[in-house]
């Protein structure tokens, strides 16, 4: 069972516009409208890197999983929610690329180095910032 209604009502949370068609337990709408009311009153930075000093923006680095190669674009939490790294990608690799600057939420974070650019959004654990020049194909290759 979920939060009768009348204690939802008692705690303050504000009432959702959802469409009739859409089924929420009471706790999950609770859940859901103490988040927004979190996202409403206490507005978010994206635009401070320095929340992670370990992830400077321009840095080279490698994603996991697959140890790809890139470049921290944007380190901030996009939509509010968890701190995200997004990094350009020196080459198109994983299920997990997108295009371009702009995350689930629809805003553009950032203007990668083109617009067909491949981007991850990555916890930061996952982002390893360092000397990671751009691999070389041909540099096993003898002339």
């Amino acid at each position: 069972g979920g939060l009768a209604p009348n204690f939802v009502a008692a705690i303050g949370v504000v009432a959702m516009d959802l469409p009739s068609t859409v089924r929420v337990s009471a706790a999950t709408r609770e859940l859901i409208e103490r988040r927004e009311l979190l996202q409403e009153n206490q507005p978010v930075d994206v635009t401070r890197p320095e929340l992670l000093q370990s992830h400077p923006l321009g840095s080279r680095c490698e994603v996991a999983p697959g140890g790809r190669r890139g470049v921290v674009r944007f380190v901030g939490r996009p939509g509010g929610l968890q701190i995200c790294v997004a990094v350009e990608l020196d080459e198109m690799q994983g299920d997990d690329v997108q295009l371009g600057g702009r995350w689930l939420d629809g805003v553009t974070y950032f203007e990668p180095s083109r617009a067909d650019a491949p981007v991850v959004w990555k916890a930061p654990k996952e982002v390893v910032c360092g000397d990671f020049p751009e691999l070389d194909p041909f540099a096993d290759l003898s002339d």
